[in-house]
């Protein structure tokens, strides 16, 4: 597992809204979409849960990378103690 940290200046995307959980079960992928308002919605189509994941990939891929985000999290952990 690794930490990756979105910067601001990435902007916006769907998934910062709520959570979104990709499984494997008995040999099927599926996905969770949690939103606010507690709702949630389980998806077990082959091509939304491939959708989805692909969305997923390219939020990641917007993101600091696992080294430059423990760099931003020790920064912003000194800047607070000061």
């Amino acid at each position: 597992m690794a930490l990756q940290v979105l910067p601001f200046s990435a902007g916006a995307h769907h998934h910062m809204t709520g959570s979104l959980t990709l499984a494997l079960a008995e040999g099927r992928k599926c996905c969770c979409l949690q939103g606010r308002q507690r709702c949630s919605r389980l998806i077990e189509d082959p091509d939304e849960v491939l959708r989805q994941r692909l969305s997923y990939d390219r939020l990641r891929d917007l993101a600091l990378s696992p080294p430059d985000s423990l760099a931003f999290i020790r920064d912003a952990l000194k800047e607070h103690r000061s």
